[in-house]
């Protein structure tokens, strides 16, 4: 599947222009992961966004598992708005292809096109809003 076709079948972007869907294909860096590697490290400094095209991948945090993505979700949004270390340790459990996008990139894409951050923020809401009501 084209990688354009991928990113219009992601929740988190489905409603952006296909122009805009464009750009994002441009800017980001694919990546490719075996079962059991990690992606992101909890602690280490957050510096990108991650969306899975494709696989599965195990969140954990302090050894505890917090659950589990597959294809179209995403991590990393914090890392947009500034450099943090990562809160959780996310490892792939099948083989996983993921876009990721640099902070620095996505600041000067959202410059382009600023309607990529409506998604975004509704995503980070919804992720407040849960862990406020919903605490582990």
């Amino acid at each position: 599947m084209e990688l354009e076709q991928q990113l219009a079948s992601v929740p988190l972007l489905a409603g952006l222009e296909p122009r805009a869907r464009h750009r994002l294909a441009e800017v980001g860096k694919r990546r490719t992961y075996a079962p059991g590697e990690e992606i992101v490290r909890e602690g280490t400094t957050g510096t990108a966004l991650y969306i899975l095209l494709t696989g599965a991948a195990r969140v954990e945090q302090d050894g505890q598992e917090l659950g589990q993505l597959s294809a179209g979700d995403f991590f990393g949004e914090l890392a947009l708005i500034e450099e943090h270390p990562r809160s959780a340790t996310v490892t792939a459990t099948a083989e996983t292809d993921c876009l990721l996008f640099p902070a620095w990139e996505f600041t000067a894409l959202l410059e382009e096109h600023p309607e990529i951050a409506i998604p975004i923020m509704r995503a980070l809401i919804q992720r407040l809003h849960r862990s406020e009501h919903h605490p582990a």
